[in-house]
């Protein structure tokens, strides 16, 4: 806190995600070029480079074999700006999603040796591309395999592989985007020829594929990423990204704007067949020329959007007509989808249902197939277990692709359901979210919202700093939306929170204003709202519950099931309804305050649900009811809603800390 001048919060937070030194601190908070690895670490980038350098000096034909996703184009056009400023004869291919698909195939490669490309450098491709590299190999014409996709079986007998997950790689940073190791691959040469590298240029546009890829924002990437913002908030050099910055008419931009806001548009290209665009947005100059491009991507992610939302809802009847939500693993076939938008069909299915999602479309008997996974289930080992099955695939262990012949399909949905239940893939099935603290209502402060700033770029692998808030003074709450499928609600210290597409928590919740919104649990995240030139401090919801004790049926289910078993714990499965043992504990001063409630009542039926005892939850008021009948101090019963309750008299003291019950509940408590 000293060193650095933080505040406890920050430095909490900042240790809760595993800092533990002032330097590595630093680095995170603020990143610099200093924090790039050497590229030559990678174990064979000095024979790589070497193979480059002997390329121009003889003036031989390069080309860059990219993928068509946003990682691949954006790869390829770093390098072939690089290569070409630099004098290199250098071209580029990048494969017809819909025609040749992804990565390495014999046709395109034979129409490269007959060019005369006598050095091929793949672009985020290639490491599974055994056979395609031999084919290479006999025609004379030389691989160069820049990958970062995980490795399986033995690799490609290429010249070079740069990819720093091969087996026994020295590179200190495993999770590199395809135009990460690009960019690797052009420090390198830059260093070895000692000409300059467009350090800016190349960087934003890492920044913009480090994210658009899902890879995490971890050590170099995170700092890719800062570096990239602060060059694109500042004096943008690219003018590709600028032109499109300036069609989808944003100011400031954040990492999630790379995300879900240019990387889609990149994409969309890709996903339609027309991938070479984006090498021209990247690498062209005319700003006319430029702009008129990206309002072309603008207009073909519309189009993708629409495509997208389609084939969703046909996905979306198959699941509930066959039931595939009750699979551990949920496997949709379609027929004649368009292959370049199921993993975005992938992904949306995935957020609805938390489940490992495979999605397959099949034309002419072959099934293509994209899959997204759940934290802790690496979806690629799940298609080794069965990788006989098909015709390629690869990926990461969050998503991955493969291309199968349909009669195989049947075989391999067997045997992945199978691998899911070898290695206990149930456990991975709860969503879990993180958050950085418990913070009470006080806390929000722009203060508070300044120190959460300090951990931008925020996404995969480094999310935005989250909170709990610990009893939350909700004064009301509603919905919004035309659907009234999002969520309003307004805190006593005039602090404002949204919530979007929490609604139905809501709806589904009749009890909420009779609780006075007790028992409610915020996680959240602090934003800054800003309308008609007012700024002001809100709450962006992540995830609202409301304690499963605070809820009626929940509560009299829970004390029915300890009240007549002799082992609830074995009765009553808390993880299930997700309760925290802890919050069942019952105080003797409890008992006794509910015991004076009653008494107060004389006999009127009262709510469980008291404004005058707004910490008393309905659990335990009941389970307080239960002790002091054990002992013969009350009569109760249900009738329309209310608690009816008669004291009994008795001039004989209570042990009501000793009461079977009370150690009964202590007993369940403990064992947990």
């Amino acid at each position: 806190m000293q060193n650095l001048d933080l505040g406890s919060r920050a430095a909490e937070i900042l240790i809760n995600r595993g800092m533990d030194s002032i330097l590595q601190t630093k680095r995170y908070l603020n990143p610099s070029h200093d924090d790039l690895h050497d590229p030559f670490l990678f174990n064979d980038m000095e024979k790589v480079v070497k193979r480059i350098v002997k390329a121009q000096e003889a003036n031989e034909k390069i080309c860059l074999y990219g993928d068509y996703d946003a990682d691949g184009t954006t790869g390829v056009s770093i390098l072939l700006h690089f290569l070409k400023s630099n004098g290199f004869n250098v071209t580029y291919f990048i494969p017809n999603r819909l025609i040749t698909g992804y990565g390495l195939h014999t046709t395109p490669l034979q129409t490269l040796v007959d060019e005369g490309v006598g050095l091929l450098i793949t672009i985020d491709n290639g490491i599974t591309a055994n056979d395609q590299v031999e084919f290479c190999n006999q025609h004379k014409m030389d691989v160069i395999i820049t990958d970062h996709h995980e490795c399986h079986g033995t690799l490609p007998a290429a010249l070079g592989i740069i990819n720093p997950k091969v087996p026994g790689s020295n590179y200190p940073f495993k999770e590199l985007c395809g135009a990460g190791v690009a960019f690797k691959l052009a420090q390198a040469i830059s260093i070895r020829l000692n000409v300059d590298l467009d350090l800016q240029n190349a960087v934003e546009c890492v920044a913009l594929a480090t994210v658009a890829d899902l890879v995490p924002l971890q050590n170099e990437n995170r700092s890719l990423v800062f570096l990239g913002l602060a060059y694109l908030n500042s004096s943008p050099r690219n003018p590709g990204i600028r032109a499109l910055i300036e069609a989808s008419e944003l100011t400031q931009l954040k990492a999630w704007h790379f995300g879900f806001v240019l990387g889609p548009k990149i994409n969309a290209a890709g996903r339609l067949g027309e991938a070479h665009h984006i090498v021209d947005l990247l690498t062209g100059s005319d700003p006319v020329k430029l702009m008129e491009l990206a309002k072309f991507l603008s207009e073909e992610n519309r189009k993708r959007q629409d495509l997208e939302l389609a084939i969703l809802a046909d996905a979306l009847v198959l699941v509930e007509s066959q039931e595939l939500n009750k699979d551990d693993i949920m496997i949709v076939v379609g027929e004649n989808w368009h292959s370049g938008v199921i993993g975005i069909v992938a992904s949306r299915i995935q957020e609805k249902y938390y489940r490992p999602v495979i999605v397959i479309s099949v034309v002419d008997g072959i099934g293509k197939a994209s899959c997204r996974s759940v934290e802790g289930f690496n979806i690629f080992e799940a298609l080794k277990s069965c990788g006989e099955y098909f015709s390629s695939y690869g990926g990461h262990d969050q998503a991955a692709g493969f291309s199968i012949k349909a009669q195989n399909i049947g075989t391999m949905i067997e045997k992945i359901k199978n691998y899911g239940e070898s290695v206990g893939i149930k456990k991975h099935l709860i969503r879990k979210i993180p958050y950085d603290a418990i913070i009470s209502e006080d806390e929000i402060t722009w203060e508070l919202f300044e120190v959460c700033s300090r951990f931008e770029p925020c996404g995969l692998g480094n999310p935005g700093v989250q909170f709990v808030i610990d009893k939350p003074d909700i004064i009301s709450m509603g919905t919004m939306g035309k659907e009234a499928n999002h969520l309003r609600l307004s805190l006593r210290n005039d602090i404002k929170g949204v919530g979007f597409g929490f609604g139905d928590f809501y709806r589904t919740q009749p009890d909420l204003a009779l609780t006075g919104y007790q028992g409610v649990e915020l996680l959240c995240r602090l934003d800054a709202n800003e309308y008609r030139g007012n700024k002001t401090l809100q709450l962006l919801v992540k995830d609202i519950r409301l304690n499963p004790i605070w809820n009626l049926e929940t509560a009299k289910r829970l004390v029915k099931a300890i009240v007549q078993s002799e082992n609830p714990g074995a009765l009553i499965d808390l993880a299930t309804d997700n309760i925290n043992p802890g919050d069942l504990h019952l105080l003797r001063e409890t008992v006794k305050h509910v015991y004076l409630i009653l008494g107060n009542a004389s006999g009127s039926g009262i709510s469980v649900y008291s404004k005058k005892n707004p910490d008393l939850s309905p659990f335990h008021f009941l389970m307080a009811c239960e002790v002091l009948r054990e002992v013969g101090l009350i009569a109760y019963g249900f009738k329309d809603g209310l608690l009816f309750s008669k004291i009994i008299e008795t001039r004989k003291k209570k042990d009501i800390q000793n009461t079977k019950l009370m150690i009964k509940l202590k007993k369940m408590i403990s064992e947990r």
